[in-house]
């Protein structure tokens, strides 16, 4: 919990600064204050977000870099607002089912090829109550509504997520943590793009994971796609356990197997999970 350095106002989103207390996380600061991680980092110069200490001042990035979340939608939301695609669909038949277009699914969703859908995947029908960026459980976070060229990402990601069978937003989530969806972020480390690959696993998912030496981390599918085959091939090699796999994304397989997750790896999944629960929210 954070201890506002202002005590008693009414109003802890509009705080200037909050003082950081044992067991906090830039996570849940972010969560508290509708913001995120990145926004937290860049307005305090925080090298290692996964490193914060108590006692530490922390600024709140003021409404112009991260702004509050939306209000919620006024209008019902239709108990058809979302289905998901059963084994044999296409969207000719799920657009026959629920009187709608082939055209209105593709445009709605910003499916890049409408002869290709997954089994799984949960698609908007078109003409719901819903404003861009909600779902029926709320909003995603602000500062990615704020980037509508980050936020159409979202297609990619279930691509991926599907393509690889891991959750769809715990990928989504995960890439959020390491870079805000940016394509073109590259770190001190080296690590390149949307999900922050480090050279070495660029390699690994080129040739071992998706046999493919055209795949470009700077390209943002390419790198999402290769971060889902990665998170993938870590869950399996950790006997399933999605939470190990998360902690060995980012501190190392071997490191995690050998010496357990360090405490900086431990506010990471974490963070990551909180995210997760509001990215499935969102829809």
């Amino acid at each position: 919990m954070l201890g506002m350095t202002s005590s008693g106002s009414a109003d802890a989103a509009l705080a200037a600064t909050t003082t950081v207390r044992p067991g906090d996380t830039l996570s849940a600061i972010a969560t508290r204050y509708g913001t995120t991680v990145a926004a937290l980092a860049a307005a305090n110069g925080i090298t290692n977000p996964n490193q914060i200490f108590a006692g530490a001042t922390i600024k709140i990035p003021s409404p112009v870099t991260a702004s509050a979340p939306s209000p919620a939608p006024t209008a019902v939301v239709p108990s058809t607002a979302f289905v998901v695609v059963r084994n044999g669909d296409t969207l000719s038949s799920i657009a026959a089912r629920y009187a709608t277009t082939v055209s209105a699914l593709v445009s709605v969703n910003k499916i890049a090829n409408p002869n290709l859908v997954f089994a799984g995947a949960r698609l908007v029908l078109p003409g719901t109550a819903l404003p861009p960026g909600w779902g029926p459980g709320g909003p995603l976070p602000a500062s990615l509504l704020a980037h509508p060229d980050r936020l159409a990402l979202r297609s990619a990601f279930l691509s991926a997520a599907t393509a690889s069978d891991v959750a769809p937003s715990l990928l989504e989530a995960l890439c959020w943590w390491e870079s805000g969806w940016r394509p073109n972020t590259t770190s001190s480390t080296g690590a390149i793009g949307v999900c922050q690959l480090e050279p070495s696993t660029i390699n690994y998912a080129r040739t071992a994971l998706l046999r493919n030496a055209t795949l470009d981390p700077r390209v943002a599918s390419d790198n999402i796609a290769m971060a889902g085959a990665y998170l993938h091939d870590l869950t399996v090699r950790d006997g399933g356990n999605v939470r190990l796999a998360v902690a060995a994304y980012y501190q190392g397989l071997s490191s995690v197997q050998g010496r357990g997750q360090l405490a900086s790896t431990q506010n990471y999944v974490t963070g990551i999970f909180n995210y997760a629960a509001i990215f499935a929210r969102a829809g």
